[in-house]
């Protein structure tokens, strides 16, 4: 039986579609109706997906990802994807709507969800990339910014991990005020190692709402803009690639952003997606 979304699941969807949105999608009525359905029960993951596939779609597969190969189909500028699309514009949109269906999963599953970085891309983009999961290997740089150098990803990530796990221990005892800073603090070293050669800001965004769950409390991104978030990250980084991240940009897109999470109601109720 289909029923409609409780408190907790419109949450989900509305920091779903946020995060979306801070990467750029402009979704139309009917996605959001079909990721609405998908909450709802109404729709499997593979029915949700299927029918925003291209009629000409090949059959769904993961590919082998070998590191002697570019991340760009050979003679476009568009990545290697699970779909086998070659244009780039379908690729974007496919890509909002299997992460977007994929993200709002672990928001159901917060509780039960591994906080491991390498995880969570993987889960998000699966659908969509043979090497979601996989640090990058490639070099990255945006604008004037360089990221992280490919080879300190692997320590980065450890040192990540430390302070994930702390925080996680340690959330439910600190203010808001200290959550915030050690959120930003986090996002900003993540930020700057981009351990991925696509989806970094999803995954990172996942990461800041699992551990304000954790750490008993709601991040609400939705009504913050994509300029604002891009600002921030372009603001965080160090001038020097060996440098370390400002998390003080960051800190003030949060910053009032935290709210005490409602405690489940009695019998509430779980969904399969």
């Amino acid at each position: 039986m289909v029923t409609e979304p409780d408190e907790a699941e419109r949450h989900a969807l509305a920091q779903t579609v946020a995060a979306e949105r801070l990467e750029g999608w402009r979704p139309t009525p009917d996605q959001i109706d079909s990721l609405t359905a998908l909450l709802c029960g109404a729709e499997t993951f593979g029915e949700y997906l299927g029918r925003h596939l291209p009629t000409a779609a090949p059959p769904l597969r993961r590919r082998v990802f070998a590191r002697r190969r570019p991340y760009f189909i050979p003679g476009t500028s568009v990545l290697r994807n699970n779909f086998g699309v070659q244009d780039a514009t379908v690729l974007a949109q496919l890509e909002f709507v299997a992460t977007a269906g994929r993200i709002l999963q672990v928001h159901l599953r917060a509780q039960d969800t591994d906080l491991n970085i390498r995880s969570l891309h993987q889960h998000v983009f699966g659908d969509v990339y043979a090497w979601a999961g996989e640090p990058r290997i490639v070099e990255l740089r945006k604008g004037d910014s360089s990221f992280g150098l490919c080879a300190r990803i692997p320590h980065a990530l450890e040192a990540l991990h430390v302070e994930i796990g702390r925080l996680a221990d340690e959330g439910r005892e600190i203010d808001d005020g200290t959550l915030s800073y050690r959120l930003a603090r986090i996002y900003a070293d993540y930020n700057q190692t981009h351990p991925f050669r696509e989806g970094n800001g999803r995954t990172g965004t996942l990461l800041l709402h699992l551990l304000a769950d954790r750490a008993g409390r709601r991040l609400r991104l939705d009504g913050m803009s994509r300029s604002e978030w891009v600002s921030a990250s372009r603001d965080s980084m160090p001038f020097r690639r060996d440098g370390r991240a400002d998390p003080r940009p960051f800190l003030a897109v949060l910053r009032g952003r935290l709210w005490l999470r409602p405690s489940p109601a009695p019998g509430g109720r779980s969904r399969r997606l």
